[in-house]
C-alpha cells in the first residue's frame, strides 16, 4: 500500500502539468478523444497479448489434463478473436477520422453563379 501511495505521489505532478493545450474548437476535442482512445486500444492490445500468452504457458503445463487444456485452447482461440475485433475497431475508426477530417483547411467554399444567362442552369464555381 505504502509504494501504491508513493507511487501516485511520484505521478501526481506530472498529470497536473500535462493539461497545457486547452480545448478551444472541435479540431481540440477530437485531437483529446483520439489521444484517449489511442490510449485505451494500446491498453487492451496489451491486455489480450497478455492473455493470449498466459493461456499459451497454461496449455502447455496442463498437458497431461485434457479438460483444462482444451479449456486453454478455447482461451487462446477467443484471446485471438477479441485481438482481432479490438484491432479491427481501431482501423475502422482510424479510416473514419482519415474521413471525416476536422482540421481547418484554405479551400474555398464553392458559390453558385448562373454565368450562362438564358440557360437556367447554375453553374458551381
Amino acid at each position: 500500500m505504502k509504494k501504491l501511495l508513493s507511487l501516485i505521489a511520484v505521478l501526481a505532478p506530472s498529470t497536473a502539468l500535462a493539461q497545457t493545450n486547452t480545448i478551444t474548437d472541435v479540431n481540440g476535442v477530437t485531437a483529446k478523444l483520439s489521444g484517449i482512445g489511442n490510449t485505451v486500444i494500446y491498453l487492451l492490445v496489451a491486455l489480450g497479448v497478455i492473455f493470449i500468452i498466459w493461456n499459451v504457458v497454461m496449455y502447455m503445463i496442463k498437458a497431461g489434463d485434457e479438460g483444462a487444456r482444451k479449456s486453454a485452447g478455447m482461451h487462446v482461440l477467443w484471446g485471438i478473436v477479441g485481438l482481432a475485433i479490438i484491432l479491427s475497431i481501431w482501423g475502422l475508426v482510424n479510416i473514419l477520422t482519415g474521413t471525416f477530417r476536422t482540421t481547418p483547411t484554405n479551400q474555398p467554399i464553392p458559390t453558385v453563379q448562373d454565368t450562362m444567362p438564358g440557360a437556367g442552369v447554375p453553374v458551381v464555381q
